[in-house]
């Protein structure tokens, strides 16, 4: 009896050896994939100017030169705003950024911050200049290479206003 609780009690514990071993390869390796060389997605969200919203999406690409700090390129469109009667605002960018970042496990956060140029097409007619561009988001690693998460962003223009965008993103993480 005493041999069956013993080899009982060894079991559970050769069990439980190998579950922790499995979450800490699993965290293992979702920390390593938020430092990938190369890494690229998608988001969708909305983007406010002068309070006034509309939907927008992107898409992004990047690579993580070191553990902390990563480069980054991007399209976003801002979706086009209707201030009223005989004004219109449709607009869009390409950005270049750095972004630094830290990881808690499974979870990425982040800053960016770089230059984008804008095209606005208005009622009156084409704008178009370079300016900054920052912002903070999270991405958490659901299974693999595949990660998602949200971003609040900031691009700023020569006009009164700037553009801000909250969207929630999707992204792959390869090599």
């Amino acid at each position: 009896m005493f041999a069956a609780a013993t080899s009982a009690r060894e079991s559970r514990e050769t069990i439980m050896k190998k579950t922790l071993l499995a979450l800490a390869l699993i965290g293992a390796s979702a920390t390593a994939s938020a430092d990938s060389w190369i890494y690229g997605g998608v988001n969708a969200g909305q983007a406010d100017f002068g309070g006034e919203t509309d939907s927008s999406y992107g898409v992004h690409i990047g690579t993580g030169i070191l553990p902390f700090i990563g480069l980054e390129a991007g399209y976003q469109n801002h979706g086009k705003i209707d201030f009223g009667p005989g004004l219109e605002i449709d607009g869009d960018s390409v950005y270049f950024a750095a972004k630094p970042s830290i990881d808690f496990g499974p979870l990425h956060v982040y800053a960016r911050g770089g230059v984008h140029s804008y095209n606005f097409d208005t009622s009156f007619g084409k704008e178009d200049d370079f300016e900054m561009m920052y912002g903070i988001g999270a991405e958490y690693f659901v299974f693999g290479p595949l990660s998602v998460g949200a971003s609040y962003n900031i691009f700023k223009t020569k006009l009164d206003e700037d553009i801000k965008t909250f969207a929630i993103n999707a992204s792959l993480h390869f090599l």
